[in-house]
């Protein structure tokens, strides 16, 4: 009975690993709906606490809308972004309106010679987002927060 138990244990953690492979990040339902209804609901990871918090408070003017947020969702998504953000500089959110696009680590990972063979993604009409901010259409897994190799889709559709 006890191998059993044992081998059940193990069964259980095992696939955990995997499920937690699956979703890269935690996120609140009230970030992902509120922040995910307009953008991908970034990984609170990809930018410092500091440019989180200027973006935040510019929630009435958020890269040409008006994105305000009711208090208690304005404090929850807050918080969220406080305990998740990054501590890297290559993750710093520079200038007065701090942009994902303009961290040291976007620009690394998005080289012209590194996007070879991938389309400039398309920005839905009537948004304002800038092409680069629209993750999902090159990382297939974006709003998982996988943003790896593996999630890419290459514009000839090889995988």
């Amino acid at each position: 009975m006890k191998t059993l138990q044992s081998l059940s244990l193990a069964t259980l953690l095992l696939a955990g690993g995997a499920w937690a492979g699956d979703h890269r990040y935690a996120l609140s339902p009230t970030y992902a709906a509120e922040c995910g209804s307009c953008h991908v609901a970034y990984p609170p990871a990809l930018m410092d606490a500091a440019g989180w918090k200027v973006t935040l408070q510019q929630l009435e003017r958020h890269f040409g809308s008006d994105a305000s947020l009711e208090p208690q969702a304005q404090r929850e998504i807050a918080s969220l972004l406080q305990a998740q953000a990054s501590t890297r500089s290559a993750h710093e959110g520079k200038g007065a309106a701090p942009r994902l696009t303009t961290t040291a680590w976007f620009q690394r990972k998005h080289r012209p010679e590194e996007l070879r063979g991938y389309p400039l993604p398309k920005v839905p009409a009537g948004a304002r987002a800038t092409p680069m901010a629209q993750c999902q259409q090159c990382h297939r897994r974006a709003e998982q927060g996988d943003f790896g190799e593996g999630s890419l889709q290459p514009a000839d559709g090889r995988r």
